[in-house]
């Protein structure tokens, strides 16, 4: 039911940091709505993919899904009611600073708020952005994927299988355990991690159309090594090559490039591992790291490699 992952909603204490590093190092679009209080960060034609909003307290971030129409907006609001969520409709304020015809929105078993929208809207001008690059991959696959961290498992997978109609792309249990689910070609849209913390917001990825939009973003991360919370590597599963780069509240973008796309023939299949190089992921406890390095050691002695396929690449292979 749910089709892609149509935007991001962060509140944060951090705005003008929030404003420097997606426009200068993610190479997003900012479009001030009101200054020192809101703005909203493009990726392509579409009005927003991101609102980022100033607060004086916690940081929190929630995730806007689209649907395709009103009555799948009416209809998924009836099953979550029935399955105990309390979903509010979205006021006129919200409705118009996301540029959508309707949303609604409750909180997931975590507490994290998640919005269920359609109709968002193109922007009146073009994307232009905030450094030379050659923009993100989207479209019908929306914005990227976003990754969590949960203490309830599997009552996060309940909602995103059987309520959203997500489908499992793969899934892992080392360095722990993981499940990468799918609502469009993207190999996956979210994934569910469980690592025996507290429940967080991971990643969201955002795709590149270049790799070397990837490589010149790891080269300006370079210069602060601190904010690298996963250096560059490449995805076992969706092939995507890509670093992890924290943001000012903590949580990390994933900037990557050339990921793979399922379709209804697909076959979900349990990982080795979650990377086939690279991937150092510095915020693991020591021993989990060490166990990541061993996958990673395992994978190179067998020869374990993945082609690469670029989105020019796939187009042509569908003419």
């Amino acid at each position: 039911m749910i089709n892609a992952l149509s935007y991001v909603v962060v509140h944060t204490p951090h705005l003008q940091a929030w404003i420097e590093q997606a426009e200068q190092h993610v190479g997003l679009q900012v479009e001030v709505m009101q200054a020192d209080a809101c703005v909203r960060l493009r990726a392509d034609q579409k009005l927003q993919r991101l609102l980022v909003s100033k607060v004086d307290g916690e940081a929190s971030m929630g995730m806007g899904f689209e649907v395709a129409d009103a009555p799948s907006l009416a209809t998924l609001r009836e099953v979550l009611e029935t399955e105990g969520y309390a979903t509010t409709l979205g006021s006129a304020e919200e409705l118009q600073l996301r540029g959508v015809e309707a949303m609604f929105h409750f909180r997931d078993p975590d507490g994290l708020r998640i919005e269920v929208c359609h109709g968002l809207a193109d922007a009146p001008t073009p994307f232009v952005p905030g450094r030379p690059l050659g923009g993100f991959r989207t479209g019908d696959m929306g914005l990227g994927h976003i990754a969590l961290i949960t203490e309830h498992f599997e009552a996060l997978s309940h909602l995103y299988r059987t309520l959203f109609g997500f489908k499992v792309s793969d899934h892992t249990e080392a360095p722990f355990r993981v499940e990468f689910l799918h609502c469009n070609p993207r190999h996956h849209t979210v994934g569910l991690a469980h690592t025996g913390g507290p429940a967080k917001i991971y990643h969201l990825m955002l795709e590149y159309n270049d790799f070397d939009d990837v490589g010149r973003a790891y080269d300006m991360a370079l210069t602060q090594p601190d904010c690298i919370g996963v250096t560059l590597g490449r995805h076992i599963n969706d092939h995507v090559t890509s670093f992890y780069l924290k943001n000012p509240d903590g949580w990390m973008f994933e900037l990557g490039w050339a990921s793979r796309t399922v379709g209804p023939d697909w076959q979900a299949e349990a990982l080795e591992g979650m990377s086939l190089w690279g991937h150092d992921r510095t915020w693991l406890p020591e021993h989990k790291r060490e166990e990541a390095r061993q996958i990673l050691q395992r994978l190179a002695a067998q020869g374990v490699r993945a082609p690469v396929v670029t989105t020019s690449q796939t187009a042509k292979a569908k003419q």
